[in-house]
């Protein structure tokens, strides 16, 4: 009996440890506690299982009642449990580094409670199965055993499902919390052109209510390698956080050799109101959600500052033109004078980035030589018109999904449910990419790639002065001539922008 109730009682320990460690999702530090406390609950199980002087005067030591030993182990167990806080407290008495940790002893027995209700749950009830059923032989004990083992994966799928669902509710309260309070996951990103590389200096932003937020883009990614203009690169951390009322932010211009400063607010509201909302979009199989998810930086000569907003999916709109300052920075005390790799101030590294052709390629670095900087370029980029694209598609087009990429480097994408659009000022469109399944289920795709010296032209010639007049951009497919035409209309004249033929993929693209 002595010996069953001792092998029992050591079971029960590791058992009940193991399971509160499974429930709570244990990471290694949890794991380490519970090694190093094991001895401590092997102990009070020993006692437990050997302590009978309560179970005499009850009358239950000869036929063991399981009600009994639930409410008795119960107390017994969260009685010693709780003792442990307090042993840690006045072991470490004479180690003042040791006693920290539990100087704050009410603070500590109020982080450790859940953890020893659980555990004193999962001791009761192993102890009651044990000690009403399997003392009573060896041969009840090796089956209860077993059942044990069985019960623990349970547990564990059962703790699981519980814990994600619990997680999920949690998410959703604080995802609602966060969009009330104006905070989304998102994270700050830098463009330049590929020929014209900037490295930040210094950045920070300003928040509504919160504290004003220091950010650095990521330490691989100090410059832009193949840089597109309008596109993300080195960025910062994503995270939840609000959204910037104002912007300070300072940069290095490495081909004009100059600091440029931005201090200023943004269009907050605009962010606002395309981060609040979620949008759907046409996946291969069924509709995404998607969401804005970066704010991205784009910095060009003469100390333009662009900044967009971009998601999840495939689209990116403009919030705002800025324009920076040029200011002296002094290199002031440097840590390490001679460092080559990312030091601002250190001439060979401004040297290495110009010459660089994973940063500038070869062939740009080539096409700018003792050529000035286009500066205004990228403001050219930015004209709008008043555009309303409608689509003229043949009959047998059920359904498609259209990808709208312009030159100011917003992007957007239309659907079916979205033939006719409203007038809208809109950017030089760059590439249209319209795709739909025949009835053969093969896929199919009209793509146009418009010049942009070209297009940029026959925009300026078709709204003259008159840039207030709205015109519709007419997409129109003919399935039988495979023929696809991008037009310019209104209610005088039409202007064919692009012809190009229609794409078949085939039934496995």
């Amino acid at each position: 009996m002595i010996l069953r109730a001792t092998v029992s009682a050591f079971l029960v320990a590791v058992f009940s440890l193991v399971t509160t460690l499974i429930v709570h999702n244990a990471d290694l530090n949890m794991v380490y506690a519970a090694f190093c406390c094991s001895p401590y609950f092997i102990v009070i199980t020993l006692v437990y299982f050997h302590f009978n002087k309560l179970r005499k005067k009850f009358n239950v030591l000869e036929e063991p009642k399981f009600v009994f030993e639930l409410g008795y182990g119960f107390l017994f167990y969260c009685l010693f449990s709780l003792l442990l806080p307090i042993l840690l407290f006045l072991s470490t008495l004479d180690d003042e580094h040791e006693h920290q940790l539990y100087a704050d002893l009410g603070g500590v027995i109020r982080e450790m409670f859940p953890l020893i209700v659980t555990l004193s749950i999962f001791l009761t009830f192993f102890s009651s199965v044990i000690i009403t059923w399997a003392l009573k032989s060896w041969k009840y004990l090796v089956p209860t055993l077993l059942g044990f083992l069985v019960l623990i994966p349970i547990i564990f799928a059962f703790s699981t499902t519980i814990r994600e669902i619990s997680d999920l509710r949690e998410e959703r309260l604080t995802q609602a919390d966060n969009i009330k309070e104006g905070r989304y996951k998102w994270y700050c990103a830098m463009s330049n052109p590929s020929a014209y590389p900037v490295q930040l200096y210094k950045g920070r932003f300003v928040f509504p209510k919160d504290n004003n937020y220091e950010f650095t883009f990521s330490e691989g990614n100090l410059v832009n390698y193949h840089a597109v203009w309008g596109q993300a690169g080195g960025g910062s951390y994503e995270q939840v956080m609000s959204l910037p009322k104002a912007l300070d932010i300072t940069w290095y211009s490495f081909v004009e050799d100059t600091f440029y400063r931005m201090n200023g607010t943004v269009d907050y509201n605009k962010l606002r109101s395309l981060f609040g909302i979620s949008y759907a979009e046409k996946g291969a199989t069924n509709t995404i959600d998607e969401h804005y998810n970066k704010i991205i930086l784009g910095f060009a000569p003469g100390g333009v500052l662009v900044i967009w907003a971009a998601g999840t999916g495939r689209r990116q709109i403009e919030i705002g033109r800025y324009q920076a300052d040029k200011v002296t920075i002094n290199e002031g005390d440097q840590s390490k004078p001679h460092e080559e790799y990312g030091n601002i101030f250190n001439q060979e590294w401004r040297e290495h980035v110009l010459s660089d052709t994973s940063i500038i390629p070869s062939d740009i670095q080539r096409a700018i030589v003792d050529k000035p900087i286009p500066y205004g370029y990228w403001d050219k980029l930015r004209v709008r018109y008043p555009v309303q694209p409608k689509f003229v598609l043949s009959s047998d087009i059920k359904t498609f999904d259209a990808d709208f990429e312009f030159y100011n480097a917003e992007r957007v994408v239309f659907d079916e449910s979205l033939r006719y659009m409203d007038m809208e000022s809109r950017g030089i469109p760059k590439d249209i990419y319209v795709k739909w399944y025949d009835q053969h289920n093969n896929r199919c795709a009209a793509r146009f790639i418009f010049d942009e010296d070209e297009t940029f032209q026959n925009f300026a010639s078709f709204y003259g002065d008159k840039k207030d007049l709205g015109a519709e951009l007419e997409i129109s497919i003919d399935t039988k001539t495979k023929i696809a035409k991008a037009t310019l209309k209104n209610a005088r004249e039409h202007k064919i922008l692009l012809e190009t033929q229609v794409i078949a993929y085939g039934e496995h693209f």
